[in-house]
């Protein structure tokens, strides 16, 4: 996926694809004077004119030839259009067009916030990305929409208080590293303001453009991996963040935001960048079992961070090295799928640049844990995985991925050691989580570049009710402690 800034011959396209996801996805929520009225600012004549006098900049994601999705954002910070085709929803497109927003308007503009103005259902997704809401829903035009800002101080998250800063942990890569990393920040700059000035545009904030631009209204903004991708673009959440949750009532401890943020410093540019969400757990009566429990669930959440940073592969160095412009950064964010007195179930979405911008990832993370002892959960531990449940198990698999030559690069012998935690070298992360409806047991699928096997899906896990499960049950504590 390659994420670049658009050219005057490229905006058209840019706008066929935005009118053709508003048309399919949001119009029909929208009054007719608002669909006119966004009908009427996406004209070529138009945005040209706005493109011309450098009050808009359009990115672009292309895999190959094809436009999968597009952005634009104003000189003052303000995004103007972002939408992301069907197809493309779910992938990390939308992530990535963003973080190249973020990155253009700290270095290049040199604001210190950004705006837009959120569709109502893309409200929680910009939050997760840094937004918060500025005033209730407003309406324009026909349009409704909730303003957003993020304040991004220079495009420096500030780091937590108490929260190390793990470069040490390179070894005796560091010095040479931080050295590659700023002279890498520098050619970044350098090709962006190369680029401005062959399109021979001055970002002048004095200029006469529209203030009442109408508002963003895709609704698609893929960050969080294929949410409102139903296909009657009724809204339906699908990825993490359409997982069904059961949280019980009464329960006996409080479940609040953590985070570890950090940002790689004394670099012109921000090519080191985790924030990290997890859930931290106040309130058990045992404040040993409660340390144990937010232990696991921090250590789970900061898997890519250790991976990648803290404790990095020879791959993952080799890739700094030489990469014209490394990066390494981590998004995660979280849903309590789950959550009882006995047990707490987390699913953790996580996207991650791991080593420069060709080696983009995303990965799901899972938590099963005992709220009394603090015991986390495999699947080996509470399914029995006998041949009755490895071909139940795999018909699933594939009826959720669609294909079904889906993992047939692997004999059942192999899938059962995968499930019980032999990931083939990271290839086959197997995760499970429990929800409303019962329990979803998969892998994280992390394929080599140029593997015939990979079928380009981040995850898949295959759902089975409570009812169906329990002839499978392994005779473990597990399973008393859940809801039937």
């Amino acid at each position: 996926m390659e994420i670049r800034m658009l050219k005057m011959p490229e905006l058209l396209p840019a706008l066929r694809l935005a009118w053709e996801v508003f048309a399919e996805e949001i119009a029909p929520t929208y009054k007719p004077e608002g669909v006119e009225s966004f009908r009427r600012f996406i004209t070529y004549d138009y945005i040209c004119q706005v493109w011309q006098r450098g009050n808009l900049v359009f990115f672009g994601a292309y895999e190959g030839e094809e436009m999968c999705g597009t952005l634009a954002v104003r000189p003052d910070g303000h995004i103007a259009l972002f939408f992301v085709k069907k197809q493309w929803q779910g992938k990390g497109v939308g992530r990535m067009l963003f973080q190249s927003a973020c990155f253009l308007c700290r270095d290049q503009l040199r604001v210190d916030r950004m705006t837009v103005n959120a569709a109502p259902k893309a409200v929680e997704k910009y939050m997760h990305m840094g937004m918060h809401a500025v005033s209730d829903v407003c309406e324009a035009d026909g349009m409704v929409y909730v303003p957003m800002e993020m304040h991004i101080n220079g495009g420096l998250p500030v780091q937590k208080k108490g929260s190390k800063a793990p470069w040490i942990a390179l070894g005796g890569y560091a010095v040479f590293l931080l050295f590659i990393l700023v002279i890498s920040a520098m050619v970044v700059k350098n090709e962006f303001q190369a680029e401005l000035r062959d399109r021979n545009r001055v970002y002048d904030y004095e200029d006469d453009y529209d203030e009442d631009w109408p508002p963003y209204g895709s609704g698609n903004e893929d960050s969080d991996d294929g949410m409102y991708s139903d296909e009657d673009g009724g809204g339906m959440l699908s990825g993490v963040g359409g997982i069904p949750e059961y949280i019980a009532e009464d329960l006996p401890y409080e479940i609040e935001d953590d985070e570890y943020m950090y940002s790689g410093e004394a670099m012109e540019s921000t090519l080191v960048e985790f924030s990290v969400t997890y859930p931290k757990i106040t309130g058990l009566a045992d404040k040993k079992t409660e340390e144990a429990v937010n232990e696991s669930l921090k250590n789970i959440a900061k898997e890519t961070v250790a991976r990648i940073y803290e404790n990095p592969s020879p791959e993952i160095k080799e890739r700094v090295l030489t990469e014209d412009a490394p990066l390494l950064i981590d998004y995660v964010d979280y849903k309590v799928c789950y959550a009882t007195k006995d047990i707490l179930s987390v699913a953790y979405d996580d996207s991650a640049y791991e080593g420069g911008q060709n080696y983009y990832a995303q990965h799901l993370r899972t938590c099963n844990i005992n709220m009394k002892d603090g015991t986390v959960y495999e699947v080996k531990d509470i399914v029995k995985l006998n041949d009755a449940f490895m071909e139940k198990w795999l018909e699933r698999m594939r009826q959720e991925s669609g294909k079904q030559e889906f993992l047939s690069e692997l004999d059942l012998e192999t899938m059962r050691k995968a499930l019980e935690g032999d990931s083939r070298e990271g290839v086959y992360e197997v995760n499970f989580f429990l929800d409303e409806k019962g329990i979803e047991i998969g892998f994280d699928l992390n394929y080599k570049p140029g593997d015939p096997n990979d079928l380009k899906f981040a995850w898949v896990t295959a759902p089975f009710t409570f009812e169906e499960i329990e002839e499978y049950t392994a005779d473990k504590d597990f399973w008393k402690y859940v809801r039937k």
